[in-house]
C-alpha cells in the first residue's frame, strides 16, 4: 500500500512539474490576449489564473488532439467570452452576420493575403503601433478577437478554428471583415488626416504593471 502511494505521489508530481513548465511558456501568451481581449489589466489577470486552473483540472483528459497552446486559447476564448457577457458589453458597428458568406470580388480575396493589409507591418513602424493597438481594442469583439489571433500572436487558420471553435470557412470571413474594418478605421491616419475620437471615450486598454512570477 506504502508503495502504491509513493507512485502515485511521485506523479502527481510529475503532473505538477509538467504543468509548471506550461504555465511557465504560455502566461504571457494568455494574459496578453485576454489583455487585449477585455481591455482591463486587473480583469485579464483574474482570467489568466482562471484559465490555468482549468487547464490544471481538464490536463489529465487531453488527449494531445490539437497543440497544447491552441487547447488553452480555446479555454482563455471561451473564458473571455463569458466575462464579456456577464458585464454586459454590446458593439453595433457590425449588423450583418459576421461569418456570413462573401459573394462576387469579395470571395476571391477572402483569403486576405497578408500582403493587402497585416498590422503587424504597421506595428513596425513605431508611430503607429499604439494607434493600431487602440483601433484593433475598439473592434467588435469577435474581429477583436481573430486579429489578435492571427496578427499579434502569428496562430494559422486551422489553429484559430481550434481556437474559436468556428470552422476555418468562418475563420476568413471574419478575418477579412476585421482586417476590413480595422482598414478603414486606420485610413485617416495613413492619409495624415485628423484622428476621430473613439464613440465610447476609451483610449484602449488600461495597463498595469507586467505580472511578475505569475497571475494573481
Amino acid at each position: 500500500m506504502n508503495d502504491l502511494a509513493g507512485e502515485q505521489a511521485e506523479a502527481m508530481d510529475g503532473e505538477t512539474l509538467a504543468f509548471d513548465e506550461l504555465v511557465r511558456r504560455y502566461q504571457q501568451k494568455v494574459f496578453n490576449v485576454l489583455l487585449r481581449m477585455i481591455g482591463d489589466y486587473d480583469e485579464a489577470a483574474d482570467l489568466t489564473q482562471d484559465v490555468f486552473v482549468q487547464a490544471f483540472k481538464a490536463l489529465p483528459h487531453f488527449r494531445g488532439e490539437s497543440k497544447v497552446f491552441t487547447w488553452l486559447y480555446r479555454i482563455a476564448v471561451n473564458r473571455c467570452k463569458n466575462r464579456l457577457k456577464q458585464i454586459a458589453r454590446t458593439n453595433t458597428v457590425v449588423t450583418s452576420s459576421l461569418d456570413e458568406p462573401i459573394d462576387g470580388e469579395d470571395a476571391l480575396r477572402r483569403e486576405v493575403p497578408d500582403e493587402t493589409f497585416a498590422p503587424e507591418i504597421h506595428l513596425e513602424r513605431q508611430e503607429l503601433r499604439e494607434v493600431v493597438i487602440e483601433e484593433i481594442y475598439r473592434l467588435p469583439p469577435d474581429f477583436k478577437l481573430v486579429i489578435i489571433l492571427r496578427d499579434l500572436n502569428g496562430l494559422s487558420y486551422k489553429e484559430m478554428a481550434d481556437a474559436v471553435g468556428i470552422t476555418l470557412e468562418a475563420v476568413k470571413s471574419r478575418l477579412f471583415r476585421a482586417r476590413s474594418l480595422l482598414r478603414d478605421r486606420l485610413r485617416p491616419y495613413l492619409h495624415g488626416l485628423p484622428p476621430q475620437a473613439p464613440p465610447d471615450g476609451s483610449s484602449g486598454p488600461r495597463r498595469g504593471p507586467r505580472p511578475g512570477g505569475g497571475a494573481r
